[in-house]
């Protein structure tokens, strides 16, 4: 009789944990949600699309790759890892700003959209060839405010300068560092490398050489001038072709980059950079490093939203159906055990 009772409680309870596993899935197809404050993230993902990106300095799988497309990996990834309830914008750099071409969409919704627009994105969609680091970063900002009080600004750029800069014409932020919070993303390895030509199947084709590139600094306005020197800039001097300087948009004698036509990582600016607007920075060496600064605590925000219930009820169920199938041994120490706690 001992024996009996004992094999049918083993039975009895083997039956309850089925019998619960499958109430616990059932109520898993129904799909429960439930409206509940949680960790989110707001991002602004802004993309240098300029030619300098098309450097493949990078190694992913034994294949060269370039800065542009291990970028958008990067951003994919950190997509993917976006709990329910973030949103994301999209947007590319060239030039002298940032452009929105996404607003922010929430990432489980409409995550397939997102995703497919981030794998287009391509350096054939630049306005324009030249690529002010400064004005980008500084519009991007701007643009990350407009677009909501808790997004944060992730800006991916090698720094390269094109033309090459002139300190005295830089735009001033304004701001409050760290109003706008965020990421300055490095791309690329600090060692210079030759910028590609392209074909329209993305093959290299050529390499643009220093007669082909802008490597003088542009002004954009004069400066002040005592009398003294406007007298010497009166003076006509000619180089040996019988141009002018005097009136070159590069101004008077300009400093020369000989190195114009080659790029690499421009970490120093970039970490200025980052520090003057309050934003992070952060180097990219791999698709999934940026994913985890994305999902960083100091980057989210708490907010209600429909919280999906589906893994509270499946993970139970998943562990009872695994301690149905247990030996006998394992019914016969939980009985036990209950036995003890009776007493």
């Amino acid at each position: 009789m001992i024996l009996q009772h004992w094999k049918l409680s083993r039975l009895d309870l083997r039956g309850r944990m089925m019998l619960a596993s499958v109430i616990l899935l059932s109520v898993t197809m129904l799909s429960p949600h439930a409206t509940l404050p949680r960790r989110v993230f707001d991002w602004f993902f802004v993309l240098d699309i300029t030619q300098s990106m098309n450097v493949r300095d990078y190694t992913l799988d034994g294949k060269s790759i370039s800065r542009l497309e291990l970028s958008k990996k990067a951003m994919r990834e950190a997509l993917r890892d976006l709990p329910c309830g973030s949103t994301v914008a999209l947007g590319m750099f060239t030039e002298r700003g940032a452009q929105n071409i996404v607003r922010p969409l929430e990432v489980c919704a409409h995550f397939s959209a997102l995703d497919q627009t981030i794998d287009h994105m391509d350096w054939r969609m630049a306005w324009a060839a030249d690529s002010f680091i400064t004005h980008g970063v500084l519009s991007g900002i701007e643009l990350s405010a407009k677009l909501g009080p808790d997004v944060h600004l992730a800006f991916f750029t090698d720094g390269h300068q094109a033309p090459p800069s002139n300190p005295d014409y830089l735009p001033k932020f304004e701001g409050k560092p760290g109003e706008v919070g965020g990421i300055l993303v490095g791309t690329g390895k600090e060692e210079l490398s030759r910028i590609p030509k392209l074909d329209e199947h993305d093959n290299i084709i050529g390499y643009w050489e220093l007669e082909e590139v802008m490597r003088f600094a542009t002004f954009g306005m004069f400066t002040s001038k005592s009398v003294h020197d406007m007298e010497k800039d009166m003076e006509v001097e000619e180089d040996d072709d019988g141009l002018n300087r005097r009136n070159a948009s590069h101004g008077r004698n300009p400093a020369e980059d000989t190195k114009a036509n080659l790029s690499g990582l421009n970490e120093k600016e970039l970490k200025q950079l980052a520090e003057t607007t309050g934003l992070k920075y952060k180097r990219l060496d791999s698709p999934h490093g940026f994913a985890s600064d994305a999902t960083a605590t100091s980057m989210a925000t708490w907010r209600s939203g429909k919280t999906d219930l589906r893994p509270w009820f499946a993970l139970p169920a998943l562990l009872l159906i695994l301690a149905f199938f247990m030996p006998p041994r394992f019914f016969d120490f939980v009985q036990q055990h209950l036995r003890f706690k009776k007493r």
